[in-house]
């Protein structure tokens, strides 16, 4: 099980190196190619590696703000087990699901890959902003932000989230929260 420094340290080479937090620039820049496909309703995202190709498949039918998190969730699987990767891909049937370690792991990549530290405490420094505002002006999913702000936690900042991620929250695609109706 890789731990939250590696993972850490994982997602910031990658933002430092190619200097973006965009999961989609970083897999062009990686060679992760990124295919849209009607998956139906019970899968969003998956990762497989075949004949030497890192491949990222993509529900054609989910949000451009959600298919960000998924790809940047998917990357953590190729970044982080690709070893694992090489041997079966990853389907999101269980993304965010806490009791699977890779989905775990997976769930912290993301979160550090698409919201910098700086940012996030900038924003929480505004004693208006209330945790569910922060994620809305951050475009990301209260989920989301709660797994960053364990790697907070984790780092020794005293952050306290109101709110627990859910394992399947992408499965319900909460509208509102993150993104324009």
């Amino acid at each position: 099980m890789a731990t939250i420094d590696y993972i850490s340290k994982v997602a910031n080479d990658l933002t430092s190196k190619y200097h973006t937090r965009d999961p989609f620039q970083i897999c062009k820049e990686l060679d992760i190619k990124i295919r849209l496909k009607d998956l139906g309703q019970n899968i969003k995202a998956y990762y497989f590696y075949h004949s030497r190709i890192r491949n990222i498949v993509l529900n054609i039918n989910v949000s451009e703000t959600i298919r960000r998190i998924l790809v940047a969730h998917e990357l953590g699987h190729d970044r982080v087990h690709n070893e694992m990767a090489m041997l079966k891909g990853f389907q999101e049937i269980e993304l965010f699901d806490r009791a699977r370690p890779t989905e775990y792991e997976a769930n912290i990549f993301a979160a550090e890959l698409l919201i910098e530290d700086n940012e996030l405490l900038g924003l929480l420094n505004d004693e208006k902003k209330t945790f569910f505002d922060v994620a809305r002006e951050l475009y990301v999913p209260a989920d989301l932000l709660d797994f960053k702000f364990r790697v907070l936690k984790h780092k020794g900042y005293r952050v306290y989230a109101p709110y627990t991620a859910t394992g399947d929250f992408l499965k319900h695609e909460v509208k509102g929260c993150y993104e324009d109706n």
